[in-house]
């Protein structure tokens, strides 16, 4: 995954085996009932109240992780949670993820077993697994609490997943959240027949051409507009992924 954040656009790595022959536990989010598109599935957490006590979630984030599937309810801690799934939905590359569904069991530096469960695991489109905890800004840079991650991390099982990494919503650049919030609004509409013409559209058009070429093309205004960036988000076109949704951003169709 490349290009989220505001230094190197790699996720900074604390440290994971890889293992190719893992079985996961995510698969792909299911696809909405054409008959009952905007049916929310409810978070496997099931929750029940919000904020009840201090250990209780505090924000539900519902959103969809493609165009076509199911409108999902993510609970989370706090309003940081909130904006970092925002964000990991919205990239192209992410195929799901599931809020404090991982346990990674290890030794702290009392020498005492423990655990913790993670905040997000995320599955990729090319199979990659990622463990993501999820901090304000300044504890995610905190080199102590770095460390401590990077403990975890060395002792997590080879088959729970590949990489392990802290996060923040500042973590990813400006205009990257600025995508995800927009990439966010539109999928939660329900739009097929705008999403295939658009598709379709992009399929006359040279292999690479503008936002607003491709929105003039399609005809169909701001559906037109809001099915393109659907589309961005579920990566069948693309741009760079910090650019911004204008009509000068230059788009291109992926391959095959």
């Amino acid at each position: 995954m490349t290009n989220l954040t505001n230094q190197s656009g790699h996720f900074a790595d604390v440290g994971s085996p890889r293992q190719s022959s893992r079985i996961s536990r995510l698969s792909p989010p299911p696809e909405a009932n054409a008959d009952e598109p905007f049916a929310v599935r409810r978070s496997h957490l099931e929750k029940m109240e919000l904020g009840k006590s201090s250990s209780s979630n505090k924000v539900s984030l519902v959103t969809r992780l493609h165009r076509r599937s199911v409108v999902q309810e993510f609970w989370c801690a706090s309003f940081e949670e909130a904006c970092v799934y925002e964000n990991l939905a919205a990239h192209p590359d992410v195929m799901t993820f599931a809020e404090q569904l991982t346990r990674v069991d290890f030794i702290n530096d009392n020498s005492d077993a423990t655990y913790t469960r993670v905040d997000a695991h995320v599955l990729l489109r090319n199979r990659e697994e990622i463990l993501v905890s999820v901090k304000y800004d300044e504890k995610a840079k905190r080199p102590s609490y770095l460390a401590e991650v990077q403990n975890i991390a060395q002792q997590a099982s080879r088959s729970i997943a590949d990489r392990f990494t802290v996060l923040s919503r500042f973590s990813f650049h400006p205009t990257y959240r600025a995508c995800a919030r927009d990439i966010h609004r539109a999928r939660r509409g329900w739009d097929p027949d705008a999403d295939r013409v658009v598709l379709d559209a992009a399929a006359g058009l040279p292999e690479s051409f503008t936002f607003g070429q491709l929105v003039d093309c399609a005809a169909l205004g701001p559906r037109g507009h809001r099915a393109l960036i659907r589309l961005i988000g579920d990566g069948d076109l693309r741009k760079h992924l910090l650019d911004p949704f204008d009509r000068d951003t230059v788009c291109w169709r992926m391959p095959g």
